[in-house]
């Protein structure tokens, strides 16, 4: 017997994801684990929310930045209006690219680089998710390298139980359309799912010249399973998954003017009329399921993907940068005029072509016992990852004539940019959950491995024969201990509470010093919470206290920088606050034998996030000069609020939500806030204003087959500036309205 203990425990020793396995129900056809937090968000010793299948159908969000605010915690800044490549933090991480959370899609990581180049300018298609999963504190332990924050795990359509078939189709404001049709079936040990999906848009931004600002983007997947039969004295499956994904963008990372915005926020200059982005995504995985014995269950995954991206786009105008220009459109009014097209004259533009490529192979195992009255899981695993960015940033020059932007000159490539950057991490956890009666503790801990490479071959090496080549490696080691613990009151209530270390890795080495060398973040996170559900109200509120070290900033564009990619420490920091989430019935008492539902939600997060020491900045997303001992945080909101009101019965329902993003810093500062207008100039402003989104989704069922469904969003046509980033200020999308139908077969 100890024998088998002990080779089952080698077996366990390999994953860093663990699915949460129910040993008494497994079926082997059932067996797709991709779940993190699924229905077990009340018991899990941290803050998990789970927003299902049911939920996404009813607010027909292809946006998922629409559909994350319903849950606390969560800060988003919008971009380009239709959630394509959203900028995510959980609970005060930086926002931007979604690059300091840790990412997945079906358990496994989807950023296109997550260590090398964690910017996520490749997003999954929210339109073909049917579930999404938020987890954050000590419970997250096991989903890294982003322990900090948080993970958020998408959920992708799944192999049905029965032979199945869903189509639907849409059309709306501004030619936004979507066609998506997916088949699958489970037979005696085969099973398979088939999906197409394609959403498009012309855009809502209107250019100068009159041009296409929308984009086309195209997904087809599949996943084939095999299994052993369900009597089998050894259950397990096989499971492949190919997923393609193209995207065609007329994208730009210009915005606007103040005085351009007041006068039409939906405009574009037609000096962007040349900025495109496109997209190429690829990903197969094989993922293996076993379940030797009643109380052991491994699963093992090795997954390749790779992703090609070209954001090509207008920089410089008249000689002068888009932030000179955008800074101070008095001081430099020929360039002005050259990128708004009145006038004749040259155009830098940029192609950023960058070739991404992550592998790997994870493993997840699990061991139940119990011991009279105590029951125990223990999880442990291991995973190895590698990933790759390859950069090339290539300038070249464009005339204005007339209005229309005309090459006059091709750059060499790699001229403005030349570079690899690699990274390849080993990372372990243990995990043990020990529950008795009403108290479960959870103690955990993890370990990351991470050897980080840069190679630079400067601008004039384009073939890269290493004539000027610069190179620099880094490697790392961290342990990261936490303990949660989940307490039961009665049936109806209980608590949670954690303490976790958390972790962030610190970007590529430095070429120039091992002085300014970046060190890795690194935070000590607590948090407590309560549960309540009873009588149609569930309640969850939450307080949390990150105290980070060497908390971590970058320079890039998108965020506000210059472009170098370069991390940087601004030493300690604090971020605290509160996270409230609610849903209730109103008719439930009223009504326990009527079909007729009014239910409302509310998610509220208040969060404040200072420095804890005066430093002079070199900037980046924080700027330049000095920052002073409690200074906000900027681009992380203090309040934020999500509330909605629907009415349902069995034929029809429809939900009215408003999302609430309160006043937001963009510069570090205390107080004397500036917000956008007519008088401040776009370099002194610190602050945006809050702003109020309306949206309104319906749904008719004419039978089990059909139902018609729209959505109107932005009801109120709110034409507030929702972000200043990456250059000028930008609007969110107008008034818009979307009709569809949805067919289940």
């Amino acid at each position: 017997m100890r024998k088998i203990l002990v080779a089952a425990l080698l077996l366990i020793s390999i994953s860093t994801y663990a699915q949460q396995l129910e040993q008494d129900t497994l079926k082997v056809k059932n067996i797709e684990q991709v779940t993190i937090v699924g229905d077990k968000a009340k018991s899990i010793p941290g803050s998990g929310q789970y927003i299902s299948l049911r939920k996404l159908e009813k607010l027909n969000q292809p946006n998922i930045n629409n559909v994350l605010r319903v849950i606390p915690g969560v800060n988003i800044r919008d971009e380009e209006g239709f959630g394509l490549r959203p900028n995510i933090g959980l609970r005060g991480t930086p926002v931007n690219r979604s690059s300091k959370i840790t990412l997945m899609e079906d358990g496994i990581l989807i950023a296109p680089a997550t260590y090398a180049d964690p910017s996520a300018y490749y997003f999954p298609t929210f339109a073909r998710m049917q579930s999404v999963e938020v987890l954050k504190g000590s419970s997250q332990i096991k989903y890294g390298p982003y322990t900090i924050g948080g993970a958020v795990n998408l959920v992708s359509t799944t192999i049905p139980n029965v032979f199945k078939g869903f189509a639907q189709i849409s059309y709306g404001s501004f030619a936004t359309n979507q066609q998506r049709i997916w088949v699958g079936d489970s037979r005696k040990n085969f099973d398979y799912v088939f999906e197409i999906n394609r959403i498009a848009s012309n855009g809502f931004k209107q250019l100068d010249n009159g041009n296409n600002t929308g984009f086309d983007r195209r997904d087809v997947m599949g996943k084939m399973r095999w299994h052993t039969d369900e009597k089998a004295k050894i259950t397990q499956s096989i499971t492949i998954k190919i997923l393609n994904t193209t995207e065609n963008g007329n994208e730009t990372y210009l915005g606007l003017t103040y005085e351009d915005f007041k006068a039409n926020p939906n405009r574009r200059y037609a000096g962007t009329q040349r900025d495109v982005l496109n997209l190429n995504h690829n990903h197969i995985s094989l993922t293996h399921t076993i379940i030797p014995t009643k109380k052991i269950s491994i699963n093992t995954t090795a997954y390749y993907s790779n992703t090609f991206r070209d954001w090509a786009r207008a920089n410089s105008f008249g000689g002068q940068s888009i932030n000179a220009i955008l800074g101070e459109p008095s001081t430099y009014p020929l360039p002005y005029q050259i990128m708004t097209g009145q006038i004749n004259g040259e155009v830098g533009y940029q192609s950023a072509a960058r070739m991404y490529d992550s592998k790997g192979i994870q493993s997840t195992a699990q061991y139940y016992f119990n011991t009279k009255n105590i029951i125990h899981k223990l999880q442990m695993g291991i995973r190895y990852h590698t990933d790759q960015a390859d950069r090339y940033a290539t300038q070249s020059t464009y005339q204005m004539t007339n209005g229309t932007m005309i090459q006059t000159a091709v750059g060499p490539k790699g001229n403005q940019e030349n570079q690899i950057r690699s990274a390849n991490s080993l990372a372990t956890f243990i995990s043990y959950d020990i529950s008795y009666k009403k108290l479960k503790v959870s103690p955990g801990i993890r370990y990351e491995n991470i050897l980080l490479e840069f190679q630079n071959y400067g601008t004039v090496d384009n073939a890269r024969l290493g004539t000027n080549l610069k190179t620099a490696k880094n490697n790392l080691s961290v342990l990261l201990p936490g303990i949660g613990l989940n307490y039961e009151i009665n049936t109806n209530m209980g608590a949670f509470g954690g303490v976790h270390k958390g972790f962030s890795p610190p970007g590529m080495p430095s070429l120039t010093s091992t002085i300014t060398q970046a060190k890795f973040e690194s935070s000590l996170n607590y948090e407590i919470g309560y549960r309540y559900n009873n009588s149609g109200l569930n309640v969850q509120l939450v307080g949390f206290l990150n105290n980070y070290k060497n908390i971590l900033g970058s320079d890039n564009i998108s965020g506000g920088g210059a472009g170098t990619g370069e991390m940087f420490n601004a030493g300690n920091a604090k971020i605290q606050g509160v996270e409230l989430g609610m849903e209730y019935d109103l008719l439930h008492k009223k009504n326990i034998q009527s079909s007729l539902k009014l239910p409302i939600s509310i998610a509220y997060t208040y969060t404040n996030a200072r420095f804890q020491e005066t430093f002079v900045n070199g900037g980046g997303d924080w700027g330049n000069g000095t920052i002073n001992k409690n200074d906000l945080i900027p681009f992380i909101t203090p309040h934020l609020l999500t509330t909605s009101i629907g009415i349902e019965n069995k034929k029809l329902n429809a939900t009215l939500i408003g999302r609430y993003t309160g006043e937001t810093r963009t510069k570090p500062g205390q107080d004397n806030v500036a917000l956008p207008n007519e008088i401040t100039k776009y370099n002194e402003v610190n602050s945006i204003a809050g702003f109020l989104i309306m949206d309104v989704s319906a749904n008719y069922k004419f039978n089990k087959h059909f139902t018609l469904f729209s959505t109107i969003n932005n009801i109120t046509n709110n034409k507030a500036i929702i972000a200043n980033l990456p250059q000028g200020y930008r609007p969110n999308m107008p008034l818009s309205f979307n009709l569809g139908l949805k067919a289940n077969f």
